[in-house]
C-alpha cells in the first residue's frame, strides 16, 4: 500500500512534524508505560512515589483508551 501526503508547510508545519514524529512519540509512550509499571516491582520507591506513578499511569491508559488507541496497552 502506498500513500502520498502533501503539506504547504507555510501553514501546516506542525501538522507535517506531528505525521514525521508519530513513531518517536509511540515509542516514548510505550517506554513511559514500561517505566512506571516496572516501578512498582521495584523496592526503590516510597508509597508516595508509587501512588503518583500509578495514578500517572491510569491517566496515560485512559488517555489512550478515549482515543481508541487500546493496542498500544499490551
Amino acid at each position: 500500500m502506498k500513500a502520498t501526503l502533501t503539506f504547504d508547510l507555510k501553514e501546516d508545519q506542525h501538522a507535517f512534524d506531528c505525521v514525521m514524529n508519530a513513531t518517536k512519540m509511540h515509542d516514548i509512550i510505550v517506554e513511559v508505560r514500561s517505566h512506571l509499571r516496572w516501578m512498582e516491582d521495584n523496592g526503590n520507591y516510597s508509597e508516595e512515589q508509587l501512588k503518583a506513578a500509578a495514578k500517572l499511569l491510569e491517566v496515560i491508559d485512559d488517555e489512550i483508551e478515549a482515543q481508541s488507541l487500546s493496542h498500544l496497552l499490551l
